[in-house]
């Protein structure tokens, strides 16, 4: 899994129409292979700041997204900040539960008490 997140300052008086924007480059995602999940939300303790995140299941579905146009108009809208973006591409290779906890634990049936 790969998780691209952005953190957006935008000027006050564009916050909701960044927000909106963002949100149909979200909705646009939905429909593109590989595909996991896509938010957007305000920092509750600065309006001004947004954050976005989109999960992609293999990093070819995040490259073929990349090089796409709803990942271009991603770019314009990053250019609208008020301050340099803040963007990331988390390369997640493995995801575990409880196997893991027996496995470090040594046992056999692990269970949550």
């Amino acid at each position: 899994m790969v998780q691209l997140v952005l953190r957006l300052r935008v000027p006050p008086d564009r916050a909701s129409d960044v927000v909106e924007a963002l949100r149909a480059v979200m909705s646009a995602a939905r429909w593109h292979p590989g595909w996991a999940h896509a938010q957007v939300d305000r920092d509750l303790d600065d309006p001004r700041t947004l954050h976005y995140r989109e999960e992609w299941l293999t990093p070819e579905d995040t490259a073929r997204e990349v090089g796409s146009d709803r990942f271009s108009r991603l770019l314009e809208l990053m250019e609208t900040a008020a301050e340099p973006p803040d963007l990331r591409f988390q390369f997640v290779s493995e995801v575990r539960g409880l196997d893991y906890v027996a496995e470090v634990r040594g046992e056999q049936n692990p269970s949550v008490s």
